[in-house]
């Protein structure tokens, strides 16, 4: 394995999991399991496996020690600095980045916690070195997402979803925007259409949060000090700037109530080293030459986008629905996605008893599965217990969960310390941290959870 020096890797991993239902408790985004390991796991694995030999972890202060526990059990080679942002305090990915700027000294490369892909990471990397890009972004072009029914309360909560453009012939991407930004017209600006002349819009991409950015990037984000987000604010307003030109330097005075130089703009700080434009000024490729009425301009905010072929696999863990998913995926794609042959299904330190439990199934360290039970297509976490003349079909138990005698569970998600007394029977049902669900409870489409006064029943 070598040692990739030209770029240092940051993974975020301090998301709150805003997107996943409220069931009391705090639930960690990054620890969610997926199969035997956490879903951060998943980003580190991806980073060593091409050859990263170290990467810096943004994590809330809150979660760190957690974090730290959960990933020392679980195969990892690379090393991991965890540095933790104020729990208390509404930080955005931007922030975060900020935060951690004085310790990036090379390009960058960005990685969401809870991505889980086999993309070639290769593929993007090398996209951003060929054009000397400014900002290299990684979008699946997956399809409608699979529909799975759920458990708890059925929702119509409807995805949020981008508008990309990109220029088919060089992949430049040169239109970035969410769709609710636009009521029901969609202007493209005219001078995309008069620069590239092969654009594909698409508003069905999942954008992977993988950004692969200069360092001057980072300088920027720093000295300007006016973006909280890196999706939703840093990246589209790269992308627009492409089409810009700088300013004239003697309109340019002024500081904000900040005392921050305004007189700076994005491209004082894109500034070619070395060769880099002589190189592309004798170049016949013509992606980065041609402006409006055929005048040619210094083209140095470059933006591109890959999309991996559609057989790719891409996933970020960040609501119910993906969640579980994946976990319904997991097994099946083991090795293509990590890599690796998974050979501890059930950990060595687990007490598994039973003979009906399927191969899609995985058991946590220090689990105990009694005799009689039958196990099918379920991931169950650390230090719980199922005991006899249980049925457990396609559902996730976090930690420290306790199944008593009889209980029958289809499709469920039990979080961490859960207890579901003897003779349950439910499906398609969430119950929260530490809950205790009373015998005999019936339930369908349900939620147990200490944030309510009793169940929550569809009507």
């Amino acid at each position: 394995m070598h040692k990739i020096l030209e770029f240092q890797a940051v993974v975020l991993a301090a998301g709150r999991g805003s997107r996943l239902p409220d069931v009391g408790g705090t639930v960690s985004k990054c620890l969610l399991p997926v199969g035997p390991y956490p879903v951060l796991w998943y980003s580190l694995n991806m980073l060593e496996k091409y050859g990263f030999q170290e990467t810096i972890v943004v994590v809330l202060d809150e979660d760190k020690s957690n974090i730290l526990n959960a990933l020392e059990k679980c195969p990892l080679k690379i090393k991991y600095e965890l540095i933790v942002i104020p729990s208390d305090e509404d930080w955005g990915t931007a922030n975060s980045l900020k935060h951690i700027s004085s310790r990036i000294t090379t390009d960058l490369i960005v990685v969401s916690g809870d991505l889980i892909t086999n993309v070639n990471l290769n593929e993007v990397l090398n996209l951003y070195r060929k054009h000397d890009a400014a900002l290299a972004t990684l979008f699946f072009n997956n399809g409608p997402e699979e529909w799975i029914e759920l458990p708890g309360l059925k929702t119509k909560a409807k995805p949020d979803r981008d508008l990309v453009c990109i220029d088919k012939e060089t992949e430049r991407l040169v239109f970035l925007a969410s769709a609710s930004d636009f009521e029901e017209n969609i202007t493209i600006p005219r001078m995309l259409m008069k620069k590239f002349r092969t654009i594909s819009l698409y508003s069905r991409l999942l954008d992977a949060h993988v950004y692969i950015m200069k360092n001057w990037v980072i300088n920027y984000l720093v000295e300007s000090d006016k973006f909280t987000s890196i999706k939703g604010e840093l990246i589209p307003h790269i992308v627009k700037k492409q089409l810009s030109k700088p300013k004239n330097p003697l309109e340019k005075k002024g500081t904000s109530e900040k005392n921050v130089d305004i007189s700076k703009d994005i491209f004082d700080f894109a500034i070619d080293q070395g060769y880099e434009s002589k190189i592309r000024d004798m170049s016949s490729y013509n992606d980065h030459k041609l402006g409006s009425k055929g005048v040619y301009f210094n083209d140095v905010l470059r933006c591109y986008a890959h999309i991996p072929n559609k057989n790719t696999f891409g996933i970020r863990v960040n609501t119910l629905s993906t969640l579980y998913l994946s976990n319904n995926k997991i097994v099946s794609k083991w090795e293509e996605l990590t890599g690796t042959t998974l050979t501890d299904r059930l950990h060595p330190n687990s007490e598994v008893k039973t003979k009906q439990i399927d191969e899609t199934c995985t058991v946590g360290e220090k689990s105990v599965i009694s005799e009689k039970t039958s196990i099918k297509s379920s991931f169950i976490g650390a230090n719980c217990t199922v005991e006899n003349k249980v049925r457990l079909t396609n559902c996730i138990l976090m930690n420290n969960v306790t199944v008593k005698e009889g209980c029958v569970l289809q499709d469920c998600i039990i979080f961490t310390g859960a207890t579901l007394d003897s003779d349950c029977n439910l499906q398609y049902c969430l119950v929260g941290p530490h809950h205790v669900v009373p015998a005999k409870s019936k339930g369908n489409h349900q939620l147990f959870a200490e944030t309510t006064d009793s169940m929550i029943t569809l009507g």
